[in-house]
């Protein structure tokens, strides 16, 4: 996601302008979910490999999620897939842009 999805400026702004944001890997959440953490096992309950993109409430809840391999149709050429996931490359992120604005817009409304 980072080569492709979050080089956008579009992608980058609205994030910026209007979401926190943060990054786990998912080893790290387990083991704080493990701890006793609630929130993590929340998260770690909702995580499908191998990157998930999450948008939480306030409260935590998870009210959208973006799957780098479920919602994205193609592959960024800067990116690779295990064998078993290989899919085509794509010569530009649009795509993957296009996905994450139309869902942000979807569940957040227009900026």
């Amino acid at each position: 996601m980072r080569a492709g999805l979050l080089s956008d400026p579009r992608v980058i702004n609205r994030l910026n302008e209007e979401f926190i944001c943060t990054s786990m890997i998912i080893d790290d959440l387990e083991k704080r979910a493990a701890g006793g953490d609630a929130l993590a096992k929340r998260l770690a309950a909702e995580w499908v490999y191998p990157v998930e993109m999450m948008f939480l409430t306030p409260d935590g809840k998870v009210v959208a999620k973006l799957n780098s391999y479920q919602d994205f149709p193609t592959v960024h050429p800067d990116v690779s897939s295990p064998p078993s996931k290989q899919r085509p490359a794509v010569n530009s992120a649009d795509s993957h842009s296009e996905r994450f604005l139309d869902l942000i817009e979807r569940h957040f409304g227009k900026k």
